[in-house]
């Protein structure tokens, strides 16, 4: 496997983001978490999402878990993270909360989950995104209010439904991929700052840390947030 992270503080003074990639049984799971509410609480309820599902994700494993039972685990880990937020969500940490995007990756198959606007893409030859934002603008997309294209620069892009901590929901999805091709986490500094055609040139890289160093590298000529992005070429 080989799968790489790079995540930066952009031109905001603190980095909200948090992200992991951890080896799980045979397989890879990776998460990236874009906090809400502040520096202080931001970073604290980003932490603390994907230190969470890392845990629970991590015990509830075992070898031949099937496709339906690796989606409820992660399912499981989203609600466990989530408590844990609300419970910390005190003081000045009141209101706090994240986004969420994870995927678990094994022997060619990928079961992910998310919550709120950090996305999980599929690349293939050709760029996929697979994780649908928890949006206003996506909702007004759906409606067919707005052109898609015309989504990220929408002045209401950053207004998420739901989040950890939050108005709480969380989606899931599983597809298969082939050796060679290429799974990305990011966060919306990342995300809505980049063109499809330039997240698709870079995926030419020859490998994860290139992919990853390339696209926050475009992104911050234009992102005004933090940016995260996991790469994994499978």
């Amino acid at each position: 496997m080989d799968y790489s992270a790079v995540s930066v503080a952009g031109k905001r003074v603190y980095n909200e983001d948090s992200y992991l990639t951890a080896c799980v049984g045979r397989g890879l799971f990776l998460a990236v978490a874009d906090g809400l509410g502040g520096h202080a609480a931001g970073e604290v309820a980003s932490g603390i999402a994907v230190s969470t599902i890392k845990k629970v994700f991590s015990e509830g494993y075992f070898k031949g878990m099937d496709v339906g039972e690796k989606k409820e685990l992660l399912i499981f880990a989203f609600k466990e993270a989530n408590s844990e937020i609300i419970k910390n969500a005190k003081g000045p940490r009141l209101g706090m909360g994240t986004t969420l995007v994870a995927a678990f990756v094994e022997n060619g198959c990928v079961v992910a989950a998310n919550t709120g606007d950090s996305r999980l893409y599929h690349y293939d030859g050709s760029l996929r995104q697979v994780s649908v934002d928890h949006s206003l603008v996506q909702d007004l997309v759906k409606k067919g209010l707005i052109d898609p294209k015309y989504a990220r620069f929408h002045p209401m892009k950053h207004i998420i439904n739901h989040s950890l901590g939050g108005d709480f929901t969380v989606d899931t999805y599983t597809f298969s991929t082939k050796p060679g091709e290429v799974i990305l986490l990011s966060s919306d500094g990342l995300h809505d700052y980049i063109e499809t055609e330039n997240i698709e040139d870079i995926m030419h890289e020859k490998n994860a840390n290139s992919i990853a160093k390339g696209l926050v590298k475009t992104s911050l000529e234009t992102s005004e947030d933090n940016i995260t992005a996991v790469v994994m070429i499978v």
